[in-house]
């Protein structure tokens, strides 16, 4: 219960008790008044009563038509006469019960009037005693209204007192909403300065430390973010052109060349500078780094449209441009521009264009191509440009093979999987090392659908985006997930890993939302997404989106696939990930400074680093030295 419910339960009750505590003291106060003045007046009119009976005593018909008729007067609930020789003795009384008022009323008020009784004489002669009950119908009916009344005039005060509560309290506490706001998004890993203090001085200690708190938090997290762009500059940029190097690149190239991210390959073009002492001879040195500047500018400019490109200097004269989802005639196109950009400088810098030149090898690479074969088969195609005096850019491209798939094919299979839900889910999990004990486990679904229709997700990924059968695909998948039992999944973590195309469909977010809000409920496990880091960078907008989709439905999120591209990590203040997954070989790449400077942006953000593709117990105990303890791979097999 919430503080202000526990404040407004108290006070309400406190006013109700006061409130009926008035009342009743009123009520009690005006029953006394009118009993006495029954009473009194009962006294009064018995007085009258002897006398009348003592002048109609001679005749015992007279009285007791003189009792019937004071008691039709309605005075009186009973009246007993009893004479002294027993001739005369007579009683009216009246049993009815009290008109207007209820029962329950008569039984709860309780009035108990005693009779009055007194002599009658005729001289000095004694008649008889007459006793008298008065009728407190009269007062049930004058306590009843009245009661009716302070009811309604407790209800209604009580209703203004429970506003101004209210009203009060809402003020009073105002504050302190702030500060659980607060308080909630430091959960969320937001930063939130409270600019107006409150008045209370508690509330006033309070906001201050939290506020204190939340600088330092973000003191840290700047000082950390700044750490770790200096220290990747350091470690992954040339320093003269701010370009990659051949260490970024090779760790980045993994990521690059992922089925789930690039349907159709893509094209890493190598780029040879001949001619550099020369250069270097006709400039002099610092202007002939200015024109690696302007040469590396003029890649930056020409790839623009590429969000996921690494642009990397190898070495002092060669550069090497990955370009996913670049088709052949695009790369092409950019080497020609390349050339063009090239002609100028060497004329703005009047220099010989025979003495100094640059080569262009370009290799269009598949989905699932190695790394060591999209290295030599572009190697290759440098080697043929430098050698061609005709021309100096060459493009290799590799045949489609023969026995793949064609594209009609694998609609009719994919389309079919959809339909029949041919697809198998499989669960691998993250371990804490540390602990033997499962992180999450992470999902992934291959099809299923007979002898002869049996893939791997690295099989059909790519033509399905193509295709554009992807978010059918995962929805049916997921719908699966959530909707079926999988034992193994009881009462842990399951990770799921959304394809880019899949986040880039409105439609997809529709569905999945739609299955949120119909099964998230009753879930007998816990749910988390995962997005691609280079993804969430450049597109961290509609991440959000999920994010917040995500949050409201209490499912977590996670980055993979981090390699430290960006140059500022304020995108994970805004997405707040609770973990970040990067690949072994990069973790292990980082230098002490580097390292030291992520693990600060990350504990501040409160994100935890799991390594991927961990091979070994070599490499294992490297990432424990590097306190990171949750790791993904083939050595999960040798944790039990």
């Amino acid at each position: 219960m919430t503080l202000f419910k526990q404040m407004a339960l108290a006070i309400s009750l406190i006013i109700v008790l006061l409130l009926a505590t008035v009342m009743g003291i009123n009520y009690q106060s005006a029953k006394k008044d009118m009993i006495q003045s029954l009473y009194e007046t009962t006294v009064n009119n018995i007085s009258t009563l002897t006398t009348k009976l003592a002048e109609a005593s001679s005749d015992s018909a007279i009285l007791v038509s003189t009792i019937d008729a004071e008691f039709d007067s309605g005075y009186y609930k009973m009246i007993d006469f009893k004479s002294n020789d027993g001739k005369s003795d007579y009683m009216q009384i009246d049993n009815k019960p009290v008109k207007d008022v209820p029962l329950w009323f008569v039984n709860f008020t309780a009035i108990d009037l005693p009779p009055v009784s007194a002599d009658v004489s005729s001289g000095w002669d004694m008649i008889g005693v007459v006793s008298v009950a008065s009728d407190t119908g009269v007062v049930y009916r004058a306590l009843y209204k009245m009661f009716i009344k302070l009811s309604y005039l407790f209800v209604v005060f009580l209703g203004i007192a429970l506003l101004i509560l209210y009203a009060l309290l809402h003020f009073i506490l105002k504050p302190l909403y702030r500060v659980q706001s607060q308080a909630e998004a430091i959960l969320r890993n937001e930063f939130i300065i409270q600019e107006k203090v409150p008045f209370t001085t508690e509330f006033k200690d309070v906001v201050k430390g939290m506020n204190a708190m939340v600088t330092k938090v973000e003191e840290i997290f700047r000082k950390g973010n700044e750490a770790a762009q200096r220290n990747k500059e350091l470690l992954y940029n040339d320093p003269t052109t701010k370009l990659f190097n051949r260490r970024y690149l090779m760790l980045k190239l993994p990521d690059l060349i992922k089925l789930e991210n690039k349907a159709n390959g893509g094209t890493i073009m190598f780029i040879a500078l001949s001619g550099a002492e020369v250069l270097n001879q006709a400039l002099g040195r610092r202007k002939a780094d200015d024109m690696f500047l302007e040469i590396a500018n003029g890649f930056n400019e020409i790839t623009q449209k590429f969000n996921d490109k690494v642009l990397a200097r190898v070495n002092g004269t060669e550069f090497t441009l990955m370009l996913p989802d670049c088709e052949s005639d695009e790369a092409s196109d950019i080497a020609r521009r390349i050339n063009r950009r090239f002609d100028k400088l060497i004329k703005e810098h009047n220099l010989n264009p025979e003495d100094i030149t640059i080569s262009i090898g370009l290799y269009k690479y598949k989905p699932a191509v190695s790394i060591p074969d999209l290295l030599t088969r572009a190697d290759n195609a440098l080697s043929h440009a430098k050698a061609d005096d005709m021309d100096n850019t060459y493009l290799y491209e590799e045949k489609d093979d023969e026995h793949a798939l064609g594209k009609e094919q694998w609609r009719e299979i994919i389309e079919e999987s959809i339909s029949n839900n041919y697809f198998s889910l499989k669960f691998w999990p993250t371990f804490n090392a540390k602990t033997k004990q499962i992180n999450h486990k992470v999902m992934t679904f291959t099809i299923d659908g007979g002898t002869d229709k049996k893939y791997f997700y690295g099989d059909f990924i790519a033509p399905a985006i193509n295709l554009g059968l992807v978010s059918k695909m995962y929805i049916v998948a997921l719908k699966d997930l959530i909707t079926e039992r999988h034992e193994e999944l009881d009462g842990s973590t399951c990770s799921i890993r959304l394809s880019n195309e899949f986040i880039k469909d409105a439609k997809a977010y529709n569905e999945l939302s739609s299955l949120f809000e119909k099964y998230a409920k009753t879930l007998k496990f816990k749910l988390s997404f995962e997005v691609s880091d280079s993804f969430a960078i450049h597109n961290t907008l509609a991440v959000k989106e999920y994010v917040n989709l995500f949050l409201r439905y209490g499912i977590g999120f996670g980055i993979n696939s981090f390699t430290g591209e960006s140059s500022d990590f304020t995108y994970l203040k805004q997405l707040t990930p609770t973990f970040l997954k990067a690949d072994c070989a990069f973790l292990l790449d980082q230098s002490q400074d580097s390292m030291g400077a992520l693990q600060v942006v990350t504990d501040s953000l409160g994100i935890e680093i799991i390594a991927t593709f961990v091979k070994n117990e070599e490499e294992l105990n490297k990432l424990f030295a590097m306190h990171i303890n949750s790791v993904q791979g083939p050595v999960t097999d040798s944790i039990s």
